[in-house]
Order: C-alpha cells, then structure tokens, then sequence
C-alpha cells in the first residue's frame, strides 16, 4: 500500500496524464466549441480572479507555501534532532544551519533555473514572429501582460504548464520528504496546528495548480506548445532534487 510520502513522490505522474487527457477532450470537442466555451464560461478565462491570483501571482504564492513548509520541515527535524540526539537509526541529525542553508539555496536555485527558462521561452516566442501587442519595445511575456497587453504571434511555448508544474513539483517533492521523515520510527511530530494547517493549504492550492492545467491543456495553445511547457516543467527538479545530491561537490556545496 502506496504511503502519503509515495504518493507525492509519484506526483510527476499527474501532467503529463492530464496533459494527454486535455489534448484528446479538445480533439473531441472541435476548436469552434472551444472558443465559444471560452468566451462563455468566466472560469475559463485567463482573466478569471483564480487564474489572476494563482498564475499570475503564482511566485508569491510558491513563496508563501515553500516558506511554510521550510517551517514545518525545520521545526520537526531540529525538535528530533533536540529529544533524540542519541539516535543512530534511522532518523538523522538535522542541525538548524544546514537546513536553512539547503532552504535558501532551493529557493535561489529555483528562481534563478525559472529566470532562465522563461527568458529562453520568451526568446524563442520574439524569433519566431511574436511581439508584445501595443507594447513594441517589451520583450517579456510577464511585463507584457502585467501592464495589460497582449502577447500576440510567434511559437509560444506554455507558460502555464512550465511555471505550475516547475512550482507543484517542488512543493510535491518537499512533501514528500517530510512525510517520508515523520513515517520513520522514533519521529516525534511536534503538536502544532500552525504545521497541519501548513500541510492542508500546501495540498489544497497543489490540488488548485492540477485544475488550472487541465484547463490550460484543454483550451489553450497548440499541442506541441503544451508538451514542450510540459517537458520543462521539471527542470527545476531535475537540477534540484536530482542533479546536485547526486553529486559530492555541489551537495555540499548548495545543501550541507
């Protein structure tokens, strides 16, 4: 039986399922169906209040939930650390300088790869014909909706799958951690609402994130436009989660 800690880990799963199940439902519906259900329907638009707060103002609230959950790890693991110091099972010593150090660096490491990816995006969008509309001299698919125009023309890779499933995943995967750490022997969870209520909204906007996609999946963009948001969408935990602990150097470097 898959544990809670299993089921997050497995939860890169989830967007390319629902990406293949979007691209079929919009072939069965027809594009003209699609922009009449689009016009019609406030939810489905990209001006809907869900999309303006957690797409749009989705860094701020990646920020909000990763801070959370940078809170609930550290407070579980340095409060092990503390009553069982004398443990040499399975649950590790978690001093509180390393884990602030390895909070930090993921959070730098995660907006620095998502600067980086989205000017690539933008990049190629401006080579293959596409501009900022009413904004000529704008070449950022973000400054360029933020003051209210229209990114208009050109190959527009999904933004909307890159930047949600590059956030999801690594919320996902620090769920996963947490839990793989509390479903240890000899854990001693501290007795917090702060913490389960951190949990609980954590898991909630993730749930928010996998809707929004599905829609983006069924309504917007070319296919070959949602599959290659999709493929860089875990970017970011490749680098992170993958790449350096696997290796001594930047381990230590980033995490230790």
């Amino acid at each position: 039986m898959l544990t809670f800690a299993a089921i997050c880990g497995r939860a890169f799963i989830v967007y390319p399922i629902e990406l293949c199940l979007g691209i079929v439902i919009a072939w069965c519906m027809g594009k003209y169906t699609l922009e009449i259900q689009r016009e019609q329907y406030y939810l489905l638009s990209s001006k809907s209040f869900i999309n303006e707060i957690f797409a749009y103002k989705g860094n701020l609230v990646w920020t909000v939930l990763f801070v959370c959950l940078a809170y609930v790890q550290i407070a579980t693991k340095c409060r092990n650390y503390v009553i069982l110091p004398q443990y040499q099972g399975n649950v590790p010593n978690y001093p509180m300088r390393g884990l602030l150090k390895q909070y930090a660096s993921k959070f730098i490491l995660k907006n620095v790869l998502l600067m980086l990816i989205f000017w690539v995006i933008d990049g190629i969008f401006i080579l293959t014909g596409g501009s900022c509309l009413t904004r000529a001299d704008t070449y950022s698919a973000e400054k360029c909706k933020a003051s209210g125009a229209q990114w208009v023309g050109g190959f527009d890779i999904s933004g909307h799958f890159c930047f949600l499933v590059n956030i999801s995943m690594i919320l996902w995967l620090e769920l996963s951690q947490y839990w793989k750490y509390v479903e240890q022997d000899a854990v001693v969870l501290p007795a917090s609402r702060l913490i389960k209520v951190c949990l609980i909204i954590t898991v909630s906007v993730l749930v928010i994130w996998i809707a929004m996609l599905m829609i983006t999946s069924i309504y917007y963009h070319t296919v070959l436009e949602k599959v290659l948001g999709c493929l860089m969408g875990y970017i970011c935990v490749t680098v992170m989660y993958w790449l350096i602990p696997r290796s001594p150097f930047c381990n230590k470097l980033f995490y230790c």
